[in-house]
């Protein structure tokens, strides 16, 4: 648990300082999606913090303490401490997947921003992954009210049942990764590439799938404790430690993920060939303004060249 918490600790840091680097390169400003996905990372560390924190003064992943009839002692500090990270794990593993999210989708407003009824489409879907995150957040916060970390039916708190909750998150979390996956492919398919361009440049947006495989063993992990809890509710803090490892592995991969598509300048750079120059200072995004002005962005991502040109120019 301490290794995978170091592990998933400094990996996002290193893709988004590319991300950034990247940016550099290019010669662009920092943009909306950028400071989404900090947003992100932020609560992906603080997932992985939470993690180590669980797991050096805690009990998390470790059995718990049983009196002389084998009962947890429920008033144990490592145990509440315990209690406590899984707790905040939840609500700081929603708002970081939900940050990457509308960071991902962001960026794809950009490249795709020509296409009204894409904008329209992607608009829906923000709009929805806000809600998401700022529902499940608080959901996770009045599990039990008044607010408390121990959610467990042994400290005969009113709480919801926290199971059913835990599978329409992760549920619904599957379904939005879906659709933002495939949300760019029918723009895509609609330059004029060769096949093999187009599957290339396709490969780029779904790199997010192994998000999705990681949402859905998450899934498995709640459906799988949720069917033999009752035979282990005496050692929680061993048996429901998955809930918390398999979140900060979620969170930290979204942001990596995320940040990939990102990356071209660094690949060009390494290759010899440096990012194309402005020939204005200005780091405007491509919009109305920025096309009276003569003012153009610079292209960042993989695929973003051809997709804006293509779009705007197809008979080229």
């Amino acid at each position: 648990m301490i290794i995978l918490g170091l592990i998933f600790l400094f990996l996002p840091c290193i893709f988004v300082g590319l991300r950034v680097w990247a940016k550099w390169l290019s010669r662009r400003s920092l943009q909306a999606d950028d400071y989404l996905i900090f947003g992100g990372l932020a609560f992906s560390v603080a997932c992985s913090i939470t993690q180590l924190i669980g797991s050096i003064h805690g009990l998390l992943s470790q059995h718990e303490t049983v009196d002389s009839h084998g009962q947890p002692l429920l008033q144990d500090p490592k145990f509440l401490t315990y209690q406590r990270c899984k707790f905040s794990s939840q609500m700081l593993g929603v708002l970081s997947l939900g940050l990457t999210k509308l960071s991902l989708l962001v960026l794809f407003r950009n490249i795709f921003a020509v296409s009204r009824a894409f904008n329209l489409a992607s608009a829906i879907l923000i709009a929805i992954t806000a809600a998401w995150t700022v529902s499940f957040f608080f959901s996770n916060l009045f599990t039990c009210y008044p607010i408390t970390a121990l959610v467990e039916e042994y400290y005969n708190n009113n709480c919801l049942d926290s199971l059913a909750m835990w599978y329409a998150g992760c549920i619904t979390d599957v379904l939005i990764d879906l659709i933002i996956m495939v949300l760019p492919l029918p723009m895509v398919f609609k330059l004029q590439l060769a096949p093999k361009q187009k599957v290339a440049v396709s490969a780029v947006f779904v790199m997010g799938t192994g998000v999705i495989a990681i949402s859905i063993t998450r899934l498995a992990m709640y459906v799988k404790i949720g069917s033999t809890y009752l035979d282990h509710y005496t050692d929680d803090s061993y048996y429901i430690s998955p809930i918390v490892f398999w979140t900060n592995i979620e969170t930290a991969l979204a942001v990596i993920l995320a940040c990939l598509p990102t990356l071209r300048p660094l690949w060009t750079f390494y290759r010899g060939r440096h990012p194309a120059k402005s020939a204005s200072p200005s780091f405007e995004p491509y919009n109305s303004s920025s096309r009276r002005s003569g003012h153009k962005r610079i292209p960042e991502t993989y695929n973003e060249l051809d997709t804006i040109n293509l779009i705007r120019h197809p008979e080229r």
